[in-house]
């Protein structure tokens, strides 16, 4: 028997998705294709279990409460599109494994980033989906800005969370006068204290959602 990550039980008790793994599962009774693959696969599978302790270990540490949790929810939402090959069909193959490998060795990187940043946020008490949050961290001698939330349901196929449109995206910190600029924020300033996050303009995330100027206070 391998035992399933943590973080698939959680997620699933708090989502209400239609697919769930439990915290551990007996692989004789393995019906969905991920699942399959896990299975049968030792070096995802313990990889996959490293991602639910780091996820519960961030969680339950993390300053911005509700964020890690959410963030989870959409990786757990998107994790079975690592089997689709190039037409959009869902196959366990070396390629496909090794693609749910790197997927989840990089949500691992990721949450692990989360610890090392500076967190910034407009929302009032627990983060939800519609809130944001600014993440800025060191990495060498580089500095790099994530945006995360302000959420929005897709206008023509409407669904709940984490379904719809959602700013997230990081990008290296570029000096610039003011402040500093990214690639990926056309001339918006973005100044970083101590307290507050300033952006000097509208950054546009999709047609149907962005980040408003302002200040964004510091969590942590």
């Amino acid at each position: 028997m391998f035992h399933r990550a943590l973080v698939c039980a959680v997620a699933i008790l708090w989502t209400g998705m239609s697919y769930s793994f439990a915290a551990s599962f007996d692989c004789a009774k393995a019906k969905r294709p991920l699942e399959k693959l896990i299975c049968s696969n030792p070096q995802l599978n313990s990889a996959d279990e490293q991602m639910g302790i780091t996820f519960k270990e961030i969680n339950a540490s993390f300053p911005l409460k509700g964020f890690a949790l959410l963030t989870q929810r959409r990786f757990i939402a998107d994790y079975p599109t690592c089997m689709l090959d190039g037409n959009g069909k869902t196959v366990a193959t070396t390629a496909t494994a090794n693609a749910c490998l790197q997927m989840v060795q990089s949500r691992i990187n990721e949450l692990r980033q989360y610890a090392q940043s500076r967190v910034y946020s407009n929302a009032n008490g627990k983060f939800t989906q519609d809130d944001l949050a600014i993440l800025v961290s060191n990495s060498g001698a580089k500095s790099q800005i994530k945006f995360w939330g302000n959420w929005m349901p897709d206008a023509y196929r409407p669904a709940p969370f984490p379904d719809g449109r959602l700013c997230d995206f990081e990008a290296d910190l570029i000096p610039a006068k003011g402040g500093f600029k990214t690639d990926q924020t056309d001339d918006v300033i973005i100044s970083i204290s101590d307290t507050a996050v300033q952006l000097s303009g509208f950054i546009s995330c999709s047609p149907r959602t962005g980040i408003a100027d302002g200040a964004y206070k510091r969590i942590k």
